[in-house]
């Protein structure tokens, strides 16, 4: 295995984690050479390590001609993580259980989201540990119909407590216009949907400016997603 960050070619990477235990369960009669180039931060809650390893489920499964189905797939990805197997679908879904039972659902799409990271590392694990589960009554639901009003991160409070550059990155984020702003994952990007281009252009430069990782990005479908493994 080969990447253009020496740190990630580690024996604990998800990639060789899967790559190995696929090489042991079906024996395939020739092996594979990995590349694994890093373009967005290491531990930064954007699920770079899971879909690096469903793709590496679904690149094998071609190579070696295994022919397995999604659902085989799925219960391979969710022995090394629980968000794994979304990757294996993308678009908009509901992830349940652990977060690897995936149901998809109708595409939220997206033109203009603002990545900012202010690079720091946050394991998941210490997200995790931080968060509070509150009680049942106050449990906040999602609704695909107001999706603006009701995106919300149960890691994120705790994570912005503890981390000021995140908790300042989402204040920023909705003063200059962003609806929503929100920690991604276990963060520590935070992420901005805007409506006004130029708003979002400068509100990139401030966080560029500052030295962070900032990148504009959009959402794609699940067609648009699945298209990348059509052969």
């Amino acid at each position: 295995m080969w990447s253009n960050l020496p740190e990630m070619v580690v024996e604990s990477n998800l990639v060789l984690k899967v790559a190995h235990f696929l090489q042991q369960e079906f024996q395939p009669p020739w092996g594979v050479e990995i590349e694994l180039e890093k373009r967005i931060p290491i531990a930064a809650g954007l699920g770079g390590g899971s879909s690096n390893a469903a793709n590496v489920i679904r690149a094998l499964n071609f190579l070696w001609g295994l022919d397995l189905s999604m659902s085989e797939m799925e219960s391979i990805a969710a022995r090394f993580g629980s968000d794994i197997a979304f990757f294996l679908h993308g678009g908009t879904a509901w992830a349940t259980h652990r977060g690897e039972v995936v149901t998809p659902c109708e595409d939220i799409l997206i033109d203009s989201l603002l990545l900012v990271n202010p690079r720091i590392a946050i394991s998941s694990a210490e997200a995790y540990r931080l968060a509070a589960i509150p009680d049942e009554i106050d449990r906040r639901r999602f609704r695909m119909d107001e999706w603006r009003q009701c995106c919300f991160n149960r890691l994120e409070p705790a994570i912005r407590k503890e981390y000021p550059a995140v908790d300042g990155i989402i204040a920023i984020l909705q003063d200059i216009g962003a609806r929503p702003a929100l920690m991604s994952g276990s963060g520590s990007t935070c992420f901005g949907v805007f409506d006004d281009t130029a708003q979002m252009l400068k509100c990139q430069d401030h966080f560029t400016r500052k030295g962070y990782w900032t990148q504009i990005a959009r959402t794609i479908s699940k067609k648009e997603y699945q298209s990348v493994f059509e052969t």
